[in-house]
């Protein structure tokens, strides 16, 4: 769909709905060349996975005449939905192996994905808001243990924007559990423009992510989190180096929950606020006095 205000400001979104859903929503401004898009995407889909490995990383004769393969162990795991995102790399040499892993994920896009478009009479500036309602729950937790040649074993959780992860390289030997939940209620976006510019674009996803994780490594660690505001804005950062031999332990927990409250008396805050300390007496008694907030 496109609709143009004034023909300066521009707006364009398309929404479709089915099993798999997406949709992509801008503004783009013709006097200044000012912009914003967004573009999401999930499904009606639901996902659980269990599994176990253990075993022993070893050479193997593959041939009559005594070929010999070189024995490695290699895994890998994408899951990434609205945004919501789980991403698994292992790789081991010669050694002894073992691996638990639980995931569990639900998305929903039978919720709604509604715009207004508001602009008060007499004023320049258009207000526009997007909500989507597209909720996302993934839960995963694993466990490795490992003693060898070496391991590489890293996995990084994202949630619109949150990002949480850990990377364990060059380890002769690591034991480690995991346990990784992550939420996605909606989205809200908000725009404010006039025909001259973009005065303002924000997106606020309510959200939440905690990251447990317990390890005992001989190598490098490496453990990092960032976590985002309003607009993508970043509030938090952290990143740790560990070389050696550590018993580490860590929880990290991030939320950020969308409000749009009004005060109910904004409407009349000029007059209520700037006449609260006058006479009763004095106050105001038509319409033109009260209404156009001239208290004297």
């Amino acid at each position: 769909m496109r609709t143009e205000f004034a023909y300066l400001l521009l707006l364009t979104g398309l929404i479709s709905g089915a099993s798999a859903a997406s949709y992509t929503f801008g503004v783009d401004n013709i006097t200044d060349g000012s912009s914003f898009w967004i573009t999401r995407q999930s499904a009606n889909i639901s996902f659980e996975m269990e599994s176990s490995v253990e075993g022993d990383i070893a050479p193997i004769a593959v041939t009559p005449s005594g070929r010999v393969l070189s024995p490695y162990y290699s895994g890998s795991s994408d899951l990434a939905t609205n945004d919501v995102r789980l991403r698994e790399r292992t790789a081991a040499l010669e050694g002894t192996y073992s691996s638990q892993e639980v995931i569990d994920l639900l998305a929903k896009t039978s919720g709604g994905v509604n715009r207004t478009y508001f602009k008060p009479a007499g004023s320049e500036i258009w207000t526009i808001t997007l909500t989507e309602s597209w909720p996302v729950r993934l839960n995963a937790s694993k466990t490795t243990d490992y003693l060898g040649k070496m391991i590489n074993d890293r996995d990084s959780a994202g949630n619109n924007g949150d990002v949480v992860g850990s990377s364990f390289l060059y380890n002769p030997e690591l034991s480690r559990e995991r346990n990784v939940a992550m939420r996605l209620d909606r989205l809200n976006a908000t725009v404010i423009a006039t025909n001259d510019t973009i005065i303002s674009a924000d997106l606020y996803p309510t959200r939440s992510t905690v990251y447990d994780t317990a390890s005992h490594s001989t190598g490098i660690a490496d453990l990092r989190y960032r976590q985002v505001g309003e607009g993508g804005r970043l509030i938090n950062l952290g990143e740790e180096r560990y070389e050696g031999t550590f018993d580490i332990t860590r929880r990290v927990e991030m939320e950020f929950v969308y409000t749009n409250k009004t005060n109910k008396t904004d409407w009349l805050s000029c007059c209520v606020g700037g006449c609260s300390d006058l006479d009763p007496c004095s106050f105001p008694r038509d319409s033109a006095g009260i209404f156009s907030c001239v208290c004297s």
